[in-house]
């Protein structure tokens, strides 16, 4: 078996090598085991395509017994379907043979003794030995790649599909966030229409009352009439809450449009407070009084005075509103280093410490304050307004004693 043969092949064996000290029986053997242990399945054909050799790999695959194939045809182990297809094949590669391998990209089956059909490939090779050709076949059982492959392939067309209706379901998402995102853009362009518009109307029959009170205060000096100089004070009072909730509904609605921008100029922080101080003193409650308190030489500071302004009205009418009748508010400020630094400390009902991490969202209104009117936008209104001029605010509380700090560089530069 390991002997030379024409044009080069060998029938089996080794064609290079030897390994040291073997003769040519240990080389014939080496040969025959080979042959006989080898992992894929080995066959010879003579020229008509009969089974001349056969390693037991072979028999294994196709399920026959030892001996059983020899001297039978080849086509045996072709499909019934492919048959006559495979003589035309044989004979014209006894007309042209050449070393090839067959079924690498293509459907080759072989069929099995009790008929069940297995993927193959298939290499060829061909020999002459005494003026007769001889064709050998190196069979692989592939059924178990072929499974994988179709596995895979399964796998990929529904990852495909999914991917597909994932696609469908995002783009169908994306169209439906567009369509609520025009709806919202279009509710918010119609709330701020209706803000806008309702804040204006009412500013000016407010602005009506207030002139109208003014004028009966006036008339009534000479009176002195109690009765009518309370009814006087509470319609002021009433108004300028009014005034306050619509100033924060617009400040609110010109923060949120993007429309609120900065613009620093230089001020005195005691000329300031000190007129607010004066705007808002008639709020207080009985007995109530709103100290002030400037610590320092420096006064002047670089910041937006209407922002300013607003957020220090906010801070103070907050303090008067939830403190007790008699008990004062205090409103400090200092410059130190660079830094404004303005306190607002009031006697007040405190606010409860499961609210206060709550305390600068929008419409939020603490348990203990329901009763109090308000619209829970003022805080909120302050941090955005801190955010707009790089400051910072905090605060602690507790029933009787509530502190708000609040921060601000001293110039703040556009």
């Amino acid at each position: 078996m390991a002997q030379v043969i024409s044009g080069g092949h060998y029938l089996v064996g080794m064609n290079e090598g030897m390994l040291p000290g073997m003769t040519p029986e240990d080389r014939a053997r080496v040969s025959e085991l080979l042959f006989a242990t080898a992992a894929e399945g080995l066959v010879v054909v003579d020229a008509k395509g009969s089974i001349l050799m056969k390693n037991p790999r072979l028999g294994e695959m196709f399920g026959y017994a030892t001996g059983e194939l020899i001297g039978a045809s080849i086509e045996v182990l072709i499909p019934h379907a492919v048959r006559h297809r495979h003589a035309e094949h044989r004979d014209h590669y006894n007309a042209h043979p050449v070393q090839r391998s067959m079924g690498r990209g293509m459907d080759l089956k072989g069929v099995r003794k009790d008929g069940t059909e297995i993927a193959v490939e298939v290499s060829l090779n061909h020999f002459e030995l005494h003026s007769d050709r001889f064709v050998m076949g190196l069979v692989t059982d592939i059924t178990l790649r072929r499974r994988a492959e179709e596995e895979l392939l399964r796998a990929n067309d529904e990852l495909e599909d999914r991917v597909e209706q994932r696609t469908a379901e995002l783009r169908e998402a994306e169209n439906s966030l567009r369509e609520a995102l025009a709806k919202e853009k279009e509710l918010n362009m119609l709330k701020s229409r209706f803000v806008s518009m309702a804040s204006h109307e009412f500013r000016t029959p407010l602005s009506t009352i207030m002139g109208s009170v003014d004028l009966i205060g006036r008339y009534t000096e000479d009176i002195k009439n109690e009765r009518v100089d309370k009814h006087v004070l509470r319609i002021r009072a009433k108004v300028r809450e009014m005034t306050a909730m619509l100033n924060e509904f617009l400040s609110l609605e010109k923060i949120d449009q993007g429309l609120m921008v900065g613009a620093p100029d230089k001020l005195d922080i005691v000329h300031l407070c000190i007129e607010l101080i004066e705007e808002l003193r008639p709020l207080a409650k009985t007995g109530q009084s709103i100290d002030y308190d400037h610590r320092g030489s420096e006064r002047t500071v670089t910041l937006d005075s209407r922002m300013l302004g607003n957020l220090i009205s906010n801070l103070v009418t907050n303090a008067v509103k939830y403190s007790l009748e008699g008990k004062p508010v205090e409103l400090r400020t200092s410059i130190d280093a660079g830094r404004l630094t303005i306190t607002v400390k009031d006697q007040g009902i405190g606010i409860p410490e499961e609210d206060q991490h709550h305390l600068f969202e929008r419409f939020f209104r603490g348990g203990n304050a329901t009763n109090i009117q308000g619209t829970g936008l003022g805080l909120n209104i302050v941090a955005r307004y801190l955010d707009l001029m790089q400051g910072s605010i905090r605060f602690t509380s507790a029933p009787g004693n509530t502190v708000f700090t609040v921060e601000l560089p001293q110039h703040l530069c556009t």
